[in-house]
């Protein structure tokens, strides 16, 4: 069964169901099968056949989800564009991805516009919602025109066929495109529902970015796989999004921790009922042992936490017992998944040492769009080299110490990054920290910590580090620590840490003019 039969059999087996709603909006299994099928009539009507890419500029919408399944039932790629990139970096994907056609919400007009300028693939581009300024065709009038049949693709669809290029951050060159299969996002559904038992009645609060893996592989078709409903509403404003929680009786919602901080800061946390949720899941970035305690002691909600990547999906699960005892770890492999933790010579270390984090199952990734080499040199032995660093206690439980390239030697010490964050963040006054390597002329490198500080508390350098004796190895403590008032982050919620890099290069630049 291909990804697009999940939306058919919702249909056929229980059609007045409710399966989204989004403002005004509400689609039942019918109503919204009904929807896709009209998509994917639109697209084969377009000439865009298996194997060919269709790529997304959209919002969190049902037209987005429209376009998925679309794709899934044809046999399309389906490539979603990170909105916040700059025009210059979308130009690379859609000059790397070459797609067909380009479906846009309106909003990002302008984007469009300068995408057609670089274009040399792009043959059909259609707009979501209204725009004067645009002459494209709305999609959802393109749409409407075509009948509402199941479409009967040309090729037959296998569970390993390519669905998805999910574009990486590209923090180490340019982004790198994941191939990701029905497969993988038919056993991430099915880890889902063994690890966090998502059922039917599951209703799941869609807030965090579709154009991520996070959000597609966690708010969305895991509850659809297992026939619950979704509701789907941006993140503009964290006061209404509480609010949303409540009226709706939401039971389930993945978010990154910038956003459930958000929420606990706003007007609307005090008087929350929260008493109808099951559980809330966190992921992109680590989840702060305050954060998770402030919703534990305030509202009596737990987190659900894991491990996952672009070219992954999810690969551990820490259960909602676990989530205090045993704070910092991302848990255990999860069901399909095999993860192992080597050194560099790919044999398997010690419980307690630290290794590369290298995992085998039906959720990695099929390849690298158009990067045989670097597709070649992630795969060894059959094992995806993550590039992630990890330790496993002697439990099985998995941390996650820092990324291979994060990693920070000093005076031939190998220090990660994440085990100074979570010292420093064990410090009450401490909301959040970062922790990057700077240039040392007695080290080599030396740690420098960035620290945004709780509302109302109060620290000095002097004091943060002198806090920090008891906690982690002296060469591990910073020997710079920079007060921010906020993190420039990227979409996912992940710190962007080489913009803290440069900042400290621009501040040694200052530094040596005054001299």
């Amino acid at each position: 069964m291909d990804i697009g039969e999940w939306i058919y059999k919702r249909a056929l087996a229980y059609p007045q169901r409710p399966f989204l709603k989004q403002e005004d909006r509400a689609f039942t299994n019918h109503q919204f099968n009904a929807r896709v099928n009209q998509t994917a009539q639109a697209l084969t009507a377009l000439g865009v056949k298996k194997g060919e890419r269709v790529a997304t500029l959209m919002v969190n919408s049902s037209e987005f989800l429209e376009v998925f399944f679309a794709c899934a039932k044809t046999g399309v790629l389906i490539v979603p564009i990170n909105l916040k990139l700059a025009l210059p970096e979308m130009g690379y994907i859609i000059k790397d991805a070459a797609p067909r056609a380009l479906i846009y919400s309106a909003e990002f007009t302008d984007k469009a516009e300068g995408l057609k300028a670089g274009s040399t693939t792009v043959e059909h581009y259609l707009r979501q919602g209204s725009d004067q300024f645009s002459s494209d065709p709305s999609l959802s009038d393109f749409t409407a025109s075509f009948p509402e049949e199941e479409p009967i693709p040309e090729e037959e669809l296998t569970l390993k066929d390519p669905l998805v290029i999910m574009y990486t951050s590209g923090t180490t060159g340019d982004p790198k495109g994941a191939v990701l299969s029905h497969e993988n996002f038919l056993f991430g559904a099915i880890h889902s529902l063994i690890g966090y038992s998502i059922g039917s009645g599951c209703k799941s609060l869609v807030v965090a970015p579709l154009f991520h893996i996070g959000a597609l592989a966690a708010s969305a078709t895991p509850v659809i796989y297992a026939g619950g409903s979704l509701v789907i509403k941006s993140f503009d404003n964290p006061s209404e999004i509480v609010q949303l929680i409540c009226a709706e009786k939401i039971n389930y919602m993945f978010a990154v921790p910038v956003m459930f901080d958000m929420m606990a800061k706003s007007e609307a946390w005090e008087k929350a009922d929260f008493s109808h949720v099951d559980f809330f899941i966190a992921g992109g970035a680590s989840m702060p042992v305050a954060l998770i305690r402030k919703y534990q002691e305030e509202k009596g909600l737990r987190f659900a936490q894991g491990y996952a990547m672009t070219e992954t999906l999810r690969l551990t699960s820490l259960d909602l017992e676990d989530t205090i005892r045993k704070a910092g770890s991302v848990g255990k492999e999860v069901f399909h998944t095999h993860l192992r933790i080597v050194d560099d010579s790919g044999r398997d270390v010690p419980p307690g040492e630290v290794g590369e984090v290298v995992v085998k199952g039906p959720t990695v990734l099929l390849k690298y769009w158009n990067k045989p080499l670097e597709t070649q040199a992630a795969f060894r032995d059959g094992w995806f080299h993550t590039g992630d660093l990890g330790k496993k206690d002697p439990e099985g439980f998995l941390y996650i110490v820092g990324r291979k390239i994060d990693m920070i030697i000093s005076s031939g010490e190998n220090i990660y990054t994440a085990e100074v964050e979570r010292a420093i963040e064990s410090i009450p006054q401490v909301a959040e920290a970062a922790a990057v390597g700077m240039p040392d002329s007695k080290r080599g490198e030396a740690v420098a910590a960035f620290v945004l500080l709780n509302k109302g508390a109060a620290m000095t350098e002097e004091g943060l580090i002198q806090a920090l004796q008891e906690k982690i190895a002296y060469f591990k403590i910073p020997k710079k620590v920079v007060f921010v008032k906020e993190f420039s982050r990227n979409s996912a919620g992940k710190i962007l840490k080489r913009e803290l890099k440069d900042r400290l290069g621009a501040e040694s630049l200052e530094k040596q003019a005054e001299g």
